[in-house]
């Protein structure tokens, strides 16, 4: 999985981890009494103590010894150094039955089933093995790394906040901090976190690029530029024009941004974050199909990109055409559970679809937390009315017309 900054996303388990030794004693069951026999061998020097194998002694009582826990461990190391992982994974789960606080067998084991693309498995070996080392800053990364995978961005960075916090200086935890908090639109936080390394070090460019769309996202249109030109200076033509091409669209002059962003898309088709910026802009020139067109395209390159699925199940929910929305919506609201444009989507959805009591249920929530979100307050209009409800419904109206009037008085902003 290719990250925002075009990074090689990979766990660092590359290899499995040294094991233990490990004391182990097997207890078999309870022997039934009966008689049995001392020999003494004299010419050993050695005592050998015999149980008689008589008529009325069970035959089964004694259990028969498993491997060692080290030789599994050492058995699952080999199978997934030779590419067998699904018998490692095997080997690994017959360690853990024996040994359930091994803390590097269920880390490997986390790996392998991560290397098979099983996450929400993997999450749980290293959420058990950071029960037994909640101190190992290797499990921590690793578990980072399958939230990330399972496009949970959130949950991501909140084990990378504590990683950075313990070791700044590591570049693939703060490059995917910094991923992650561009990806749930905390331009901010990615401001704060990329500026001393970009002070720093000036010849890194995912950095250069990571914060210029940040500092451009949340209006630090000055800052911006100068990183613009810092990318350009540095031969990065691509990546400078898809950012100069973002600053004319935050000066909502879109059909320039559209040129402007096509003719870096023209050098790097693969930049991210490119063919949604792209299509925002061709959007808001009036260039619908057009605009559909290039989210799809990035789909392609990043099929959870959150804009490009809230714009374009967007779209296509306005058509009416709600069943091939409703994945799209649903996949935004996954990627941003805050965001109120996914919210509100997903609202409108429902009550596109007829579900008017799960439509209300969503939109009133949505207008009590974001009470100036025109857009919700002109759906529960409409809602209310469906519903045979003319107070709630005149209520909004109200709403609607004075939340515009507040518009009209504060004149036209441009989109971030």
């Amino acid at each position: 999985m290719t990250d925002t900054f075009g990074l090689n996303v990979t766990t660092i388990l590359g290899q499995p981890l040294p094991f233990e030794r490990l004391q182990f004693t097997t207890t078999c069951g309870a022997m039934k009494q009966g008689p049995s026999r001392l020999f003494r061998s004299n010419r050993k020097g050695a005592a050998v103590l015999v149980l008689l194998a008589l008529a009325w002694l069970n035959p089964h009582v004694i259990a028969a010894e498993g491997p060692a826990p080290d030789s599994l461990y050492n058995q699952a190391v080999r199978a997934y150094d030779r590419g067998d992982v699904q018998q490692a994974i095997t080997l690994y789960k017959n360690l853990i039955r024996v040994k359930p606080d091994s803390v590097q067998g269920r880390t490997n084991l986390g790996v392998a089933l991560a290397h098979e693309g099983r996450y929400s498995e993997a999450i749980l070996q290293y959420r058990e093995a950071l029960k037994r080392d909640p101190e190992s800053s290797v499990v921590r990364l690793d578990l980072a790394l399958a939230w990330y995978k399972q496009a949970e961005f959130r949950k991501a960075s909140s084990e990378l906040v504590g990683l950075h916090k313990q070791h700044p200086e590591d570049k693939q935890v703060r490059d995917l901090l910094a991923d992650c908090y561009l990806r749930l639109g905390r331009y901010k936080e990615t401001v704060t976190l990329l500026e001393p390394a970009y002070e720093a070090n000036p010849d890194d460019p995912a950095v250069d690029y990571a914060l210029g769309t940040a500092l451009i996202r949340n209006g630090q249109m000055q800052k911006g530029e100068a990183v613009i030109r810092r990318i350009l200076s540095g031969g990065n033509p691509a990546e400078g024009g898809l950012l100069k091409g973002a600053s004319q669209y935050a000066a909502g002059d879109y059909k320039t941004a559209a040129t402007t962003i096509r003719q870096a898309l023209e050098l790097n088709p693969a930049l991210p974050g490119g063919w949604t910026l792209y299509g925002r802009a061709l959007l808001n020139a009036g260039d619908n199909d057009s605009a559909s067109a290039a989210f799809r395209r990035s789909l392609v390159v990043d099929v959870n990109d959150f804009e490009a699925n809230l714009y374009l199940g967007g779209m296509l929910r306005h058509d009416g055409d709600n069943d091939a929305a409703a994945p799209y919506l649903e996949r935004a609201l996954r990627l941003r559970p805050d965001s109120p444009e996914a919210r509100f989507q997903v609202g409108a959805l429902a009550a596109a679809r007829g579900r008017l009591e799960e439509a209300r249920k969503q939109l009133e929530a949505l207008v009590r937390q974001w009470p100036d979100f025109m857009e919700a307050h002109l759906q529960l209009a409409s809602l209310y009315a469906r519903m045979n409800r003319p107070k709630e419904s005149q209520r909004e109206r109200e709403i609607v017309l004075d939340l515009n009037a507040k518009a009209r008085s504060k004149g036209p902003q441009p989109e971030q």
